[in-house]
């Protein structure tokens, strides 16, 4: 099961943005008057009259004075949005706190041995999902007659020195993966270079590598491979990952760890 407690963080994050945002637009409106503003539409056009907070009393506010409404309307809503905003914080740094699914695990995790053997875990351990997971996509798959010349530090041989800086990054990160696995995509079959695993979320996700993008041919008939990844419900940024290269723009191996730490961490 996903645990979603990197993301609740992520947005504990955009709060505090926000809160500094608002409350830098409000610094810049410190110095207006402590004055509210009434405002309403009358057939069709709006009307504002500012009002004193200790009487009552209300002045019309004519286009004289529109920059000064505009100024303490703002001023209100940032006034609002800054309370939210730190009741929203407050509230999910509380669920932070206490949050974390992976406790379930745990329970499994912490048995004895000889109750494990007993237990069927409501959420499957990550080393036995791994290992089903491998096999649930064997790798080498491809019959092309062209052996792999390059072999990765994991010992599968690769057709490129690009597949194998990719494999090699795959296993730095300690991110399941497989080799040229066969996937059918409608009434074609096609082998991607890799098929690897998102352990934190549990999601597969494909990887194919072009590696001379400069050959038309080449190109073209990967753009309709591309497609028909795409038309058949595998989208390029979601469930593909894609790199690229060609003689005067080599694969760029800082690109290829940014993409794992995005699309499999």
């Amino acid at each position: 099961m996903r645990n979603y407690k990197r993301e609740l963080e992520e947005q504990l994050k955009e709060i505090d943005t926000l809160i500094r945002l608002n409350n830098k637009n409000l610094s810049k409106l410190k110095k207006l008057p402590d004055d509210g503003v009434k405002a309403s539409t009358v057939r069709g056009c709006d009307q504002y009259y500012l009002v004193d907070k200790k009487s009552g009393k209300r002045i019309y506010a004519g286009k004289e004075k529109r920059k000064l409404i505009q100024g303490v309307i703002q001023r209100d809503y940032a006034l609002a949005v800054d309370k939210k905003l730190a009741d929203l914080r407050k509230r999910l740094e509380r669920f932070i706190a206490k949050y974390d699914i992976s406790e379930v695990s745990a329970l499994y995790e912490n048995l004895p041995v000889a109750r494990k053997h007993i237990v069927n875990p409501i959420i499957e351990p990550e080393d036995i999902y791994i290992e089903k997971w491998l096999l649930a996509y064997p790798g080498n798959q491809n019959s092309y007659p062209e052996e792999g010349l390059y072999q990765t530090n994991n010992g599968e041989m690769v057709r490129s020195k690009s597949e194998k800086i990719i494999a090699d990054a795959l296993e730095k990160y300690n991110v399941p993966y497989q080799y040229e696995p066969m996937i059918e995509l409608g009434y074609n079959t096609i082998y991607p270079d890799f098929v690897a695993l998102n352990i934190r979320t549990r999601k597969t996700i494909y990887w194919e590598h072009l590696g001379i993008v400069a050959d038309i041919e080449y190109a073209t008939k990967n753009f309709k491979k591309i497609q028909g990844y795409e038309k058949n419900g595998y989208l390029v940024g979601r469930d593909l990952i894609i790199t690229m290269e060609s003689a005067e723009a080599p694969i760029d191996v800082k690109l290829v760890e940014k993409k794992i730490k995005e699309f499999l961490l």
